[in-house]
């Protein structure tokens, strides 16, 4: 699968900090002066891989320098290689339709350049791929997530362990952990005015001011937050129990990559999810956000089986193929391509 025409002529994923710089750390947020604090009741998981030890703690190194207010617990992600996934939870394959709606599809032919599904199949009927092992476990993860955040007595922050706080903003100059935590403070104020189920504080994708399958509401435009129509990523996101729930009634069982379940419920009106928006993200911005992924390109323990946007082979994980196995980790831990924006992250 291919970025999105609208992508191509839009500003890139947010680029991380080529090196570290010196900053102060990021206070812990004010108490206010009326009413509770939005941070009120808010936990926060990271999620990574056992056999990855590297990215947690460059992950936890990061959170600790730019914001030590904010505490968290590791939760083991669900590592599809290796662990038992129920198939009432995560099935085993998933079908293009509903994400062609919003990403481009090109035809794939096998090595001797004869056509095994045209574009116009990704959309009618669909075409059928089985997840990979990492989506799967991706997808898993989130899922189990899912499950802490419903019984939960207020939102959870859930972060992957690829989250960057430190990138180039969208306006120009470096974000730290100095604007994550005031632009986190005023997205969640603005949650607590709102009836919201998830907010995604890194985001690809249409949302209000780029629809595509929703109409924009008429009037001034929120600053902070808006209305989520079909967003890709899940490198940190916001959720409430009762998106929580909503989530874990649907997947019954999810049957497509995680970011993009999420974002057809979203599409769908069954699920009331919103972006945060950093400073000088606009209508015309593809990608945006108070964070972003670090080495999006080249760390990833997830191949795409659609073929993503790394170029990855889109016809390995072809339903009813052959051979479609991703090797088994090796004993260091090898590193696989990253996962796509456009097809989920």
């Amino acid at each position: 699968m291919k970025k999105p025409a609208a992508a191509a002529t839009s500003p890139a994923m947010k680029k991380p900090a080529a090196a570290a710089r010196d900053r102060s750390r990021s206070a812990p947020p004010a108490a206010a002066d009326v009413g509770p604090s939005p941070f009120a009741g808010l936990t926060a998981l990271l999620l990574g891989l056992e056999r990855r030890p590297d990215r947690r703690e460059r992950c936890e190194r990061m959170l600790a320098k730019e914001v030590p207010w904010l505490k968290h617990e590791f939760f083991r992600a669900t590592d599809g290689k290796a662990d038992t996934i129920p198939e009432d939870e995560v099935a085993q394959t998933w079908n293009t339709k509903n994400n062609s709606f919003y990403g481009s599809y090109e035809d794939v032919m096998d090595k001797e350049g004869k056509v095994l599904h045209t574009a116009a199949e990704f959309a009618d009927p669909g075409v059928d791929y089985e997840f990979s092992p990492g989506e799967r476990g991706c997808a898993h993860s989130h899922y189990r997530m899912w499950q802490h955040a419903a019984k939960a007595e207020g939102p959870v922050l859930i972060l992957e362990d690829d989250v960057q706080l430190v990138f180039e903003r969208t306006k120009g100059g470096m974000s730290s952990g100095n604007t994550f935590t005031a632009r986190l403070e005023l997205g969640m104020q603005e949650a607590s005015k709102r009836d919201m189920d998830v907010l995604y504080l890194g985001w690809s994708g249409h949302r209000d001011g780029n629809y595509r399958h929703h109409s924009s509401s008429r009037g001034r435009k929120n600053p902070f937050v808006r209305k989520a129509e079909y967003v890709w990523t899940t490198v940190a996101y916001v959720i409430w129990p009762k998106g929580a729930k909503k989530l874990l009634q649907a997947a019954k069982p999810m049957n497509q990559p995680v970011d993009n379940f999420m974002a057809w419920e979203a599409r769908e009106g069954r699920l009331g999810a919103y972006v945060l928006l950093d400073e000088g993200d606009a209508d015309d911005t593809w990608s945006g956000g108070i964070v972003t992924q670090l080495d999006f390109v080249g760390d990833s323990d997830i191949k795409k089986s659609d073929g993503g946007d790394q170029g990855h082979d889109p016809t390995e994980f072809l339903a009813g193929k052959a051979d479609k196995t991703e090797a088994a980790p090796a004993a260091d831990g090898e590193k696989e391509p990253a996962a796509a924006v456009a097809a989920g992250a």
